[in-house]
């Protein structure tokens, strides 16, 4: 059994999939991080056919790594003209991992956060995480694909499998 712990936005959405048998090993860990820029003037057709290509690209690599369970970070919605995008992305992928048979789950994020760090800062948060997972040997390029594993670690606790804890300060 595999979780998928996803960070999604247009531009780059990231995805971590994290066997439950990983036992920290990083290398048992993939990630992906899918997305594009549109210009400006995108007609409604190559914004629907983003949305589409990010949701097929995911759900390929959720059923190449044996995904059983999603993990998605709960929309924050700080960018108010990008509230309506991120939220057609969202229900596109949720809605075609559910067709491929995984199981969806909502991640809180200060809730993940928190299990991750055990005090989450005021600012700076997506660093945090990152420094953190790099300094335990995680090899992610990006903020979102920790944040995606972020996700998938609270996951990773709720099923009861090994997953990155710290006491709360």
């Amino acid at each position: 059994m595999t979780l998928l712990g996803l960070d999604l936005s247009t531009r780059a959405a990231a995805a971590v999939a994290v066997p439950l048998a990983w036992d920290g090993q990083w290398a048992r860990v993939a990630s992906l991080v899918v997305g594009e820029k549109l210009r400006r003037g995108a007609t409604d057709a190559e914004r629907a056919q983003r949305t589409e290509t990010i949701a097929r690209k995911i759900v390929a690599f959720a059923k190449a790594h044996n995904v059983t369970q999603a993990w998605i970070e709960g929309y924050a919605f700080s960018r108010h003209d990008s509230a309506h995008t991120l939220g057609e992305c969202g229900g596109v992928v949720r809605l075609e991992l559910l067709r491929a048979g995984v199981e969806l789950h909502t991640a809180n994020m200060g809730t993940a956060r928190k299990l991750l760090l055990g005090k989450v800062p005021r600012s700076d948060v997506k660093v945090a995480v990152f420094e953190a997972l790099r300094a335990a040997g995680a090899t992610f390029d990006t903020l979102d694909e920790a944040d995606a594993f972020c996700a998938a670690n609270l996951g990773l606790s709720d099923v009861g499998s090994y997953c990155f804890a710290q006491e709360a300060a």
